[in-house]
Parts: C-alpha cells; sequence; structure tokens
C-alpha cells in the first residue's frame, strides 16, 4: 500500500493534467462537430455533459488500474503511452460523425486501448468515444451496439497474451463478429433485405479494420510484445560476458544454469509462460554467488528481474508460478546431479528422484503461498519425467 501511495504521489499532477486535457479534447471536438452540424444549444449541453463524464470516468478507472498494477503488459511503466492513444481515438471519434455509420473503424479503436491500458481500461474508453461518434454522426441507438459487441469482441480476443503473439485466429473471427453485427445493425435496418449494394460499406469498413488491426498488432509487437527480445538474445546467449565469468569462477554452478535454463524453457512453453523470462533466470539465478548485488548493477527485463528477485529472496515465501518453476527446475537438476555424482555405475530411476523432490517440496509447504495450481505442479513433474534422455548430459 505505502508503494501504490508512492506511486500515486509521484504521478498524481502529469496523470490528473493528462485526465484534464482528454476530458477537454473530447468536450472540444464533440462541441466543434455539433457546431457544425447546427446542433440546438439545449442538445448540444446534453451530449457534451455526456462525453465529459464518460471520459472523466474513463481516466479514474485508468489511474486506479495504473495505482493497483492491473495495466497489462509493460502499461504501468508507460502510462502516458495511453494518453497519447487516446488522443488520436478521440480525434478519430469525432471524424467518424461525418462517414456513413456503417463505416467506422471502431474495433481498430477498441484494440488500439485495450493494448496500450488494459482490457476494462480500454472497453470503458473506447464505448465513451463510440457514444461521441454516434452524438456527432446523430446515428441510431442500434449503430451503438453493433460496433459496442464486436469492440467488446476484439478486446476479449487479444485480451492480455502471453507466450508467443498469434494474431491469425482473432484477427479472422474479429472481422467475422464485425460482418455478422454489420449485416443486423446496417444492412438490414436500412433495407430489411439482403443485397449487393448494401455490404459496399460494411465490406469495405471490414477491409480497412482488418489492415488497421494488423498494423496495430505489428506496432505493438515490435514496441510491447517483444521489445525485449533482442536483449534476451544478448542475455540467453552463453557467450554472454556475465555467464562466461560464471563458468570461469564457478564452473558447477555454470553447468547447473545452463541446465536448469534448459528446463525453465521446456516448462514455460508447456504452462503457457514467459519461456524467455525464465531461460533468462535460469541462467543467472546462481550469479549473485560470484557477483554481489547484480541485479542492481545489469538491467534485466522486468519479467525476468522479477523472478529473479523473488527467487533470491530467501526470507519471503514465492509466490509467482514463474518462481515456482524455476525453483523446480533447479532442485530437480541438483538432484539428479548429486545422484549421478555418488552413484555413477548405477542406473538411476529419474521417475523416483523427481517424486522425491517434488515431494519434498509440497511437503515443506514452498508452494503454500504460490498461485501456482496443483495441476500445473502434475503438469511440471511430468515433463521432468519425459526428459529422462538429456539427464545424461548430466553426467
Amino acid at each position: 500500500m505505502d508503494e501504490n501511495k508512492k506511486k500515486l504521489r509521484k504521478l498524481t499532477a502529469p496523470l490528473l493534467l493528462a485526465e484534464l486535457g482528454a476530458v477537454f479534447l473530447g468536450a472540444a471536438g464533440v462541441s466543434i462537430v455539433l457546431w457544425m452540424r447546427r446542433e440546438p444549444l439545449e442538445s448540444a449541453l446534453q451530449k457534451i455533459l455526456f462525453t465529459v463524464m464518460g471520459l472523466a470516468a474513463a481516466g479514474f478507472l485508468f489511474r486506479r488500474e495504473y495505482i493497483r498494477d492491473r495495466l497489462d503488459y509493460d502499461n504501468a511503466e508507460h502510462p502516458f503511452r495511453f494518453w497519447a492513444s487516446l488522443a488520436v481515438c478521440t480525434a478519430a471519434a469525432c471524424v467518424c460523425g461525418f462517414l456513413p455509420a456503417g463505416g467506422w473503424p471502431f474495433p481498430v479503436i477498441y484494440l488500439i486501448l485495450s493494448l496500450f491500458g488494459s482490457t476494462n481500461v480500454g472497453i470503458l474508453s473506447a464505448s465513451v468515444l463510440l457514444m461521441v461518434s454516434v452524438f456527432a454522426g446523430g446515428a441510431d441507438v442500434i449503430v451503438f451496439f453493433l460496433y459496442f459487441i464486436s469492440g467488446i469482441f476484439v478486446a476479449a480476443l487479444f485480451y492480455c497474451y502471453e507466450g508467443e503473439l498469434k494474431i491469425g485466429q482473432p484477427l479472422f473471427l474479429s472481422m467475422l463478429c464485425l460482418l455478422l453485427c454489420e449485416t443486423a445493425g446496417i444492412v438490414l435496418t436500412d433495407n430489411n433485405r439482403l443485397n449487393f449494394e448494401s455490404f459496399v460499406i460494411p465490406v469495405s469498413n471490414i477491409i480497412i479494420s482488418g489492415i488497421l488491426m494488423a498494423g496495430c498488432m505489428k506496432v505493438f509487437s515490435s514496441t510491447v510484445f517483444y521489445r525485449y527480445r533482442e536483449k534476451y538474445l544478448e542475455l540467453n546467449d552463453t557467450g554472454n560476458p556475465m555467464l562466461v565469468q560464471l563458468k570461469d569462477t564457478a564452473r558447477e554452478a555454470y553447468f547447473q544454469s545452463v541446465h536448469t535454463a534448459y528446463f525453465c524453457e521446456r516448462i514455460a512453453r508447456r504452462l503457457s509462460l514467459d519461456a524467455d523470462a525464465l531461460k533468462c533466470a535460469g541462467y543467472y539465478h546462481k550469479m549473485d554467488k560470484v557477483i554481489p548485488d547484480f541485479l542492481e548493477k545489469e538491467k534485466f527485463p522486468p519479467a525476468a528481474e522479477a523472478v529473479l528477485r523473488e527467487y533470491m529472496d530467501k526470507k519471503t515465501p514465492i509466490q509467482a508460478k514463474e518462481t515456482a518453476v524455476l525453483l523446480c527446475s533447479d532442485a530437480v537438476v541438483a538432484a539428479v546431479t548429486l545422484f549421478l555424482s555418488k552413484n555413477g555405475d548405477e542406473h538411476p530411476d529419474y521417475d523416483k528422484i523427481i517424486d522425491v523432490v517434488f515431494g519434498h517440496l509440497i511437503d515443506s509447504g514452498t508452494f503454500n503461498n504460490c498461485d501456482i495450481s496443483l495441476r500445473e505442479l502434475k503438469t511440471m513433474q511430468k515433463k521432468f519425467k519425459e526428459e529422462k534422455l538429456y539427464y545424461d548430459f548430466l553426467r
């Protein structure tokens, strides 16, 4: 709680300024569009007030999610990226008021605001902007529901990626949902029957929205999702100077780390966790014995650093399942290595060794405060037993 208060105090003024700027931009945009459309004063004031309250609620939710660390990806490290996205999307929402209702690219807006905030923030803020477009274009309420439903579908399909970034299926399903909603909300409403001309604008919107969404995902993958790819390639290279130093200084710890990293990566992929971060943590979890306070001296990606810090903090019970994977990998490698060193000629029963290791960790209460499930522990245990051929490298 103290950290949250410090975080809030540090960015209170900038965040409030960003919120006020978003509210002012939205109100100004709606005012200009309504003035251009000669909207009656009472009606214009009503719509402006709704816009102000909606954007204020979106800003409050974003700040709340930010303080409680509930933003997706690394958005908490770059809160103003969301506000920049919201400003661009607000301008686009105002422009939509001059376009045919069937040609609004709102799935793109839902996608952008969800990716650079969180799913909750993205749905709320995009829905407020959708209301702005409905006000500006004088559209029917069915248009709001058309884009609201398709937008929620987009936010759900592209919800908080873990592991690999795959966009083919979500993009196809998003466009299919948009097509169905456009058919129900635009084509059938305007004509009450299907014909080729009725689909020209909706299909054009689907094509344009699909292209824009693919472009957004490409930008997102390069700037956010795979932001640390090059850093991981550097850190996970056995020729990295830190690993070379570990090999020269503590040879046994080096090979322990190499084997641990192998299992961390394999299990991370089986459990749909961040394989690069866990592999990196596996390589460097013994480094503090060679370079004291190396985490302060070296810059690690946040995900890998979080696992390493929690693993090295022996006073606090582990909580993250990623740390549990690292701990189990290290323990299994250590147990097998110890057995082979003492019983080199004896054929080991790897299944029994693994069962003993997991039994000890569970009985000792190692995972009592961890968010890893019993099913995931069983899956991990099974994966270790499938790697019998690899254990020959530990001799």
